[in-house]
């Protein structure tokens, strides 16, 4: 079964003005849930923002959350 992995970055402050948070898939689908969920945690490590106000959610093919840092705190796998 395919999933998708839903990217949520917190507002950041960049010289001065204020960025609003982005929300983005990651472009690719992955086999497994375990696949999903560690490229979810290696491109939060990737981005350069504090991992602790990302979140990160993982979608089967029919849209259904199937997994989220949320509940452990962003940041947290």
């Amino acid at each position: 079964m395919p999933y998708t992995v839903e990217i949520t970055t917190p507002p950041v402050r960049i010289d001065g003005a204020e960025q609003a948070s982005r929300m983005y898939q990651l472009p690719d689908p992955f086999s497994t849930l375990a696949e999903a969920k560690e490229a979810a945690i290696a491109h939060i490590g990737g981005l350069g923002l504090d991992p602790a106000g990302i979140l990160y959610t993982v979608f089967d093919r029919e849209g259904f959350t199937v997994a989220s840092n949320a509940d452990q705190g962003a940041g947290a796998g």
